[in-house]
């Protein structure tokens, strides 16, 4: 039982160091996912965004997924909004059935952050309308696979400058030079919001002007258009770095009179409806798996109880050893006995025995005595009814049994007759 009960101990023990480890353990993250998705907490995801802008927008914060056209349709009866279009997906621009500059001509104002990919690949229409292009300057950038190596390199820095307006006063921001790939070109109607400074180092290549315009802001019809060359400021990493997060909510804040909703493609909307609604339901045992620590955990409690169940149904199914029933040794005795009859030939005293034995098993099984001489009458007239022979054929039997019992000797032909005829009245009464 002791033992038992140490086993229990040492495997809660067990439990307990391995969710303290994984809980511990420092996360491990996928810097090639740049999906900007709202349920990764990757760097480039967007979990951790959209929960800060969602709790810090006064005017309201807000995801929508693909199905944008029915948001957009069912958000237009309440009022405008700023739409914020941050994800690194080829078709942002034509991925829904509303006409995006009519959106903006509509009081809308709309952030376009996008990249090289999303920028060649988008709406050709619409970058003539809105009259901005974008060109890279670093053909150093070796896509997403170097992020991680490019933000380790803590030795050079670019520098964004803010140009002060209205709104906010003039600032610099030192930020690493993964998120400063592209750079934007942009027509008279346009007010530049930030520029770049490139950094002096051997993994950069300097365009003949040294600073380059990387955001900047229009009106179009009664809406405005915020152009970002630096899609990745709208991240988890931008908004936990404690430098680009001023930008951030500055290049919101350019549009911060009306509630901000951003274009998520790999949300789905189930109930466009239904604005409390969850976008996906996940039941007790997903949240487990999708959670490191819990998922350790729950594998070690199964196999821990599988290990429990294993000990205890052999600890319960105990070999039962086969006992063999004692032999029976009476018939060997009764042909002992029939022997040493046979042998002396002595069948008064064998009839005599078999009597002995009927009128005890007539006296237990039919309350008869035959042994009373005194009334013998009525105890034969009993045993008669009761077997259906009839009394005088009753009475010479027992009368034949007890004379051969008194005399010398009896032949065997004769000793056979009479136990026949007791054999015959106990198989009556056993009826």
């Amino acid at each position: 039982m002791k033992s038992n009960r140490a086993f229990v101990v040492i495997i809660i023990a067990l439990m307990a160091v391995m969710i303290l480890f994984e809980m511990n353990a420092p996360t491990r993250f996928q810097w090639d996912d740049t999906s900007q998705s709202y349920k990764s907490k990757h760097p480039f995801g967007c979990y951790v965004m959209d929960s800060v802008l969602r709790a810090s927008l006064p005017q309201g914060y807000e995801v929508c997924g693909t199905d944008i056209d029915k948001y957009i349709g069912k958000k237009s009866r309440g009022g405008t909004h700023t739409y914020l279009f941050t994800n690194n997906y080829v078709d942002f621009l034509t991925s829904f059935d509303v006409d995006f500059l009519t959106l903006i001509k509509g009081g809308n104002n709309v952030i376009l952050a996008f990249d090289e990919n999303s920028y060649y690949y988008g709406a050709t229409y619409v970058r003539d309308e809105l009259e901005f292009s974008l060109y890279s300057f670093d053909y150093n950038n070796m896509g997403h696979n170097y992020y991680k190596k490019v933000l380790s390199d803590r030795t050079y820095y670019d520098t964004i400058r803010w140009r002060g307006d209205g709104k906010f006063a003039a600032g610099s921001y030192v930020i690493n030079h993964a998120f400063c790939g592209y750079a934007l070109s942009l027509s008279q109607s346009y007010r530049t919001l930030a520029t770049l400074r490139r950094a002096n180092g051997p993994t950069y290549v300097l365009s003949e002007e040294s600073t380059t315009t990387i955001a900047g802001i229009r009106t179009y019809g009664n809406g405005k258009v915020v152009v970002v060359s630096m899609p990745l400021l709208f991240t988890n990493y931008g908004i936990l770095n404690d430098t680009i997060r001023p930008l951030v909510l500055r290049l919101l804040s350019e549009c911060g009179d009306k509630p901000v909703v951003r274009y998520d493609q790999t949300l789905i909307n189930w109930d466009i409806d239904n604005e409390d609604s969850e976008q996906e339901e996940g039941s007790p045992l997903h949240y487990l798996l999708a959670n490191r620590p819990l998922r350790w955990a729950f594998y070690l409690a199964l196999a821990t109880l599988v290990a429990f169940v294993f000990f205890s149904a052999r600890r319960r199914q105990r070999v039962i050893p086969v006992v063999k029933p004692p032999m029976n040794h009476m018939m060997d005795f009764v042909k002992q006995i029939g022997g040493i009859y046979y042998k002396h030939h002595d069948n008064v005293d064998l009839l005599a025995k078999k009597y002995a034995t009927f009128s005890n098993e007539v006296r237990t099984k039919a309350m008869i005595d035959i042994d009373n001489n005194d009334q013998i009458d009525d105890e034969l007239l009993a045993l008669s009814n009761r077997t259906g022979i009839p009394l005088n054929e009753l009475q010479q039997h027992i009368s034949d049994v007890k004379n051969a019992i008194q005399a010398t000797s009896i032949s065997d032909k004769r000793l056979q007759q009479l136990i026949d005829a007791m054999n015959d009245i106990m198989h009556r009464i056993n009826i």
